[in-house]
C-alpha cells in the first residue's frame, strides 16, 4: 500500500503534509472550542468559521495563478515558515479582551495558506507515474486521516492540561518541520516561457497574469468533466461548511461532550478515514471515479443526517467511524478525476478556482449560519447540511460522464488559449 513512499519525492511531500496536518487539526479541534467556552455563543463559532473561509474567496484564484509561476518548492517551504509564525500569535487570545485576535490570525494564517494549497495538489502528478496517481492520492489520504487521528487526540490533550497556549505552540512547531520536509524536495522546473519583450514592469506582470488567470478559466469551461465536479463540489462544500459553526455547540449541547470526549469522537472518525484510504489505496482503482464520487456522496448524506437526528453519544461513536470511509473513497476519487483531466500547466490555476469556489460557499454558508443559527437551532442546521450533501450525490450521479476520463488532460489549441504564448516560467521564483 505505502510503497511509494520508496520515492524519496513523494515521501517528503508525505511527511511535509502529514506533520503539517497534524499540528492544524490539533488547533482545529481547540480553537473553535475555545472561542465556544470563552463566549458560549453559536454566533461567535460562525464568525470564526467565516474568518477560515474568507481568505480563499479572496485570494484562491490569484494563488493558482502564482502556483503555476513560481518555484513549487520554496512556495511550500516559506509559506510554512510563515504560518508557523503567525500562529504564534494566538498565544495572545486568552488575555482579556483579545478574543479578536483568534480571529485576525485565523484569517492571517489562511490567507498565507492559499498560496501553498494548490501547490500541492497541482505538484502530485509530476511526482509519479500517471497508473499510480489513484494509489498516490489514496497514500497521501492515508497520511492525512492518520494525522486526523493523531491530532484531535493531541488537541484534546493540551486543551485540557495547557490550554489553547499548549496548542499553539504545537502547531507552530509543526510548520517547522513541514518546512524542513518540503526543503527536501527536488522538483523539475517548468520550461521557460518565451517572452516578447525582456522589459520587465509592473503593468506587463499583472497583465500576464491576469491572461494565464484566463487560460484557467477557458480550461474549466471547456471540461465537461471539471465543470461537473465543480458543481458537486460547491455543493458538498456547502454542506460542509453549514457544519462548522454547529460541530462543536452540538457536541457540548445535545450530546454533552467534554474536551477529551470531542477529541476522542475526532479520533475515532480519523480511524474511519484510515480504513476509507486503505480501501480506496487496494480495490479504488476497480470502480470507476465517477461511481466513488457520486454514491460515496450519497451515502455521506445519508450518514449526516442520521448523526444529527439523534441524542446518543456512543451511537455518535459508531455513525463517525462509518462516516469516513465513503468521505475518504469520494474524495480520492474526485482528486484523481481533476488531475487527471487538468493539464499539468493549469493545474495551479484549476486547484486555485476550486478553492475560490469552495471559499465562497463557506463565507455565504457561515455568513448566513451565523445570522439565522440561533433562530433556527443546532440540530436544524445541521440536517440542513446533510440534505445538502446528499443533494451533491444526486448532482454527481447525473452530470458525471458515465465513463471515467481515460483519455487524458483536456487540451487547447493556440486560437481557443486566451493566454497562448504566456506559459509559466521558473524565472518567476518568490521574490526575496
Amino acid at each position: 500500500m505505502l510503497t511509494l513512499l520508496n520515492r524519496p519525492n513523494f515521501r517528503w511531500l508525505w511527511l511535509g503534509e502529514v506533520i503539517s496536518l497534524i499540528g492544524d487539526r490539533a488547533l482545529l479541534l481547540a480553537l473553535p472550542y475555545f472561542v465556544y467556552r470563552e463566549t458560549g455563543s453559536t454566533l461567535a463559532t460562525a464568525l470564526l468559521a467565516l474568518s477560515f473561509y474568507l481568505p480563499g474567496l479572496l485570494f484562491s484564484s490569484f494563488a493558482g495563478v502564482l502556483a503555476d509561476r513560481w518555484n513549487r518548492q520554496r512556495v511550500l517551504v516559506s509559506t510554512h515558515l510563515i504560518q508557523g509564525l503567525i500562529v504564534g500569535l494566538l498565544l495572545l487570545a486568552p488575555q482579556p479582551g483579545l478574543l479578536w485576535v483568534a480571529y485576525a490570525v485565523t484569517f492571517a494564517e489562511l490567507s498565507v495558506s492559499t498560496l501553498s494549497s494548490p501547490v500541492a495538489g497541482a505538484l502530485l502528478p509530476s511526482l509519479v507515474a500517471p497508473g499510480d496517481l489513484i494509489q498516490a492520492n489514496a497514500n497521501l489520504s492515508l497520511g492525512t486521516t492518520s494525522a486526523r487521528l493523531l491530532g484531535p487526540v493531541v488537541g484534546g490533550l493540551l486543551i485540557a492540561n495547557l490550554g489553547i497556549p499548549g496548542v499553539v505552540l504545537f502547531d507552530a512547531a509543526s510548520f517547522g518541520l513541514s518546512a524542513l520536509c518540503f526543503a527536501q524536495l527536488r522538483i523539475p522546473a517548468f520550461p521557460a516561457a518565451p517572452r516578447t519583450s525582456s522589459k520587465v514592469s509592473l503593468t506587463r506582470t499583472w497583465r500576464e497574469m491576469g491572461l494565464e488567470w484566463r487560460a484557467g478559466v477557458a480550461v474549466i469551461r471547456r471540461s465537461r468533466v471539471i465543470l461537473a465536479l465543480l458543481a458537486v463540489l460547491s455543493l458538498t462544500s456547502l454542506g460542509g461548511s453549514l457544519v462548522d459553526p454547529f460541530y462543536t455547540p452540538f457536541l457540548l449541547s445535545v450530546l454533552q461532550a467534554d474536551a477529551r470526549t470531542t477529541g476522542l469522537l475526532s479520533t475515532v472518525g480519523g480511524l474511519g478515514a484510515l480504513l476509507g484510504s486503505a480501501l480506496s489505496g487496494r480495490w479504488g482503482g476497480r470502480f470507476p471515479a465517477r461511481v466513488l464520487v457520486a454514491y460515496g456522496t450519497l451515502l455521506v448524506g445519508a450518514l449526516m443526517l442520521w448523526m444529527y437526528s439523534q441524542s446518543s453519544l456512543p451511537l455518535m461513536f459508531g455513525l463517525v467511524f462509518v462516516l469516513g470511509v465513503p468521505m475518504v473513497a469520494s474524495n480520492v476519487a474526485l482528486s484523481t478525476m481533476i488531475q487527471t483531466v487538468t493539464p499539468e500547466v493549469y493545474r495551479g490555476r484549476v486547484y486555485g478556482t476550486l478553492g475560490t469556489t469552495n471559499a465562497l460557499v463557506g463565507v455565504l454558508a457561515t455568513a448566513t449560519a451565523g445570522l439565522i443559527g440561533e433562530q433556527v437551532g443546532t440540530v436544524q442546521m445541521l440536517r440542513l447540511a446533510a440534505g445538502i450533501t446528499l443533494l451533491g450525490g444526486v448532482v454527481a450521479l447525473a452530470c458525471l460522464p458515465a465513463p471515467d476520463p481515460e483519455a487524458g488532460p483536456v487540451s487547447l489549441t493556440t486560437d481557443e488559449d486566451p493566454a497562448a504564448g504566456m506559459r509559466p516560467s521558473s524565472a518567476g521564483d518568490l521574490p526575496q
